[in-house]
């Protein structure tokens, strides 16, 4: 029988690495033992999946990153990495940082690094908390479209920020250096649409903790503050800051959990189109909603929404056609004037609550 053709090693360098890229970079390593034809080929793909905690442990595992960092940057340093992922594990990486850096030079589109928590003392050998600042170059990036920092910091960068191109951002406990340093980053981006939000609410780093948080965005279309893992502000002081929204464009927004004491929409978000709210709120919260036209509201909100009802009159929400709730049984005499806020409603879906 004449021999098996590898129609696969056939095709052309640009489309294999263009393959490899959907592979974490562990995996597209593998297949430099195939063949000659693919020794070097995994250093020419154009996107980078990196776990450091693939790599020896401890002493060896620095070391080893660095070094494969090294080689990768080194081998086309003209070349650019489109997609770059980076989940660094748990303790720090001396010089990570910089390599990071350098491959924010070569030009990518998506960034997406989960940042080391703890440092190791080598004179007691024991772990403390640890925060790693992106490096500055970042802040300036004219290719980024889509960006995820997780435990990272994010320094105050001398000068200004400027991310035209950037579409999509998804901040994880992120450490500002002031309570103004959300605002300059979004300020920095005229193209932003897409922003996540996550606060660290139990930070070890005391001087880290924001009390005042601004979202402001001539462009910003969603904005999401999710649940995370099912963590919640348990404790008051836990949640201690106030959360500004000014993003008249805003057509989504989900509000998850009390990540903040307090949120208030300085101007009425007339394009906001979806709302869907797990949390308490104030007069200012409520008026800059009332143009929705969807709206999907939690016991939580609903019990906040009753107190409200006993001191202020709730809104009219006029535009509101869409309406799904879940309703505590105990609350069902507070129903119909409940309803009366929505004099055009269409659709209605209450779900009963178990509690």
């Amino acid at each position: 029988m004449p021999p098996r053709c590898d129609r696969i090693s056939e095709l052309p360098e640009s489309l294999l690495t263009h393959i490899l890229s959907y592979l974490p970079t562990k995996h597209s390593v593998k297949t430099s033992v195939v063949s000659t034809r693919w020794k070097n080929l995994w250093l020419n793909v154009p996107a980078l999946d990196l776990h450091c905690e693939d790599f020896p442990y401890r002493e060896e595992e620095e070391e080893a990153v660095l070094g494969f960092l090294d080689r990768l940057l080194e081998f086309e340093p003209g070349s650019r990495l489109l997609k770059v992922k980076v989940k660094c594990g748990s303790v720090e990486i001396k010089g990570l940082k910089d390599r990071i850096s350098t491959v924010i030079h070569r030009g990518p589109q998506v960034v997406d690094v989960e940042s080391c928590t703890k440092y190791l003392d080598p004179d007691t050998e024991t772990y403390y908390p640890y925060l790693e600042f992106m490096p500055l170059n970042l802040y300036t990036s004219k290719t980024l479209v889509s960006l995820k920092l997780t435990y990272s910091g994010v320094e105050d960068p001398p000068g200004f920020v400027c991310m035209p191109c950037l579409k999509s951002m998804t901040l994880v406990q992120v450490h500002f250096r002031d309570d103004s340093s959300l605002e300059r980053l979004v300020s920095g981006c005229p193209l932003l649409e897409e922003l996540t939000l996550i606060r660290d609410i139990h930070s070890c780093f005391v001087g880290e903790v924001d009390r005042f948080m601004s979202v402001r965005s001539g462009s910003l279309k969603r904005f999401r503050v999710p649940l995370w893992y099912g963590l919640s502000c348990s404790s008051p002081s836990s949640a201690k800051c106030r959360l500004e929204i000014d993003a008249p464009g805003l057509e989504h927004m989900v509000l998850g959990e009390d990540q903040f004491d307090s949120i208030v929409v300085q101007k009425k978000l007339t394009s906001l189109f979806m709302v869907d709210l797990n949390i308490k709120f104030g007069e200012l919260f409520l008026y800059g909603i009332s143009s929705v036209g969807h709206m999907i509201i939690s016991e939580k909100t609903l019990k906040a929404l009753e107190l409200y009802s006993r001191v202020e009159l709730i809104p009219k929400f006029n535009n509101l056609s869409r309406l799904v709730a879940l309703f505590p049984g105990n609350l069902l005499e507070f129903l119909p004037a409940f309803l009366e806020c929505f004099p055009n409603l269409k659709h209605l879906i209450l779900v009963k609550s178990l509690k």
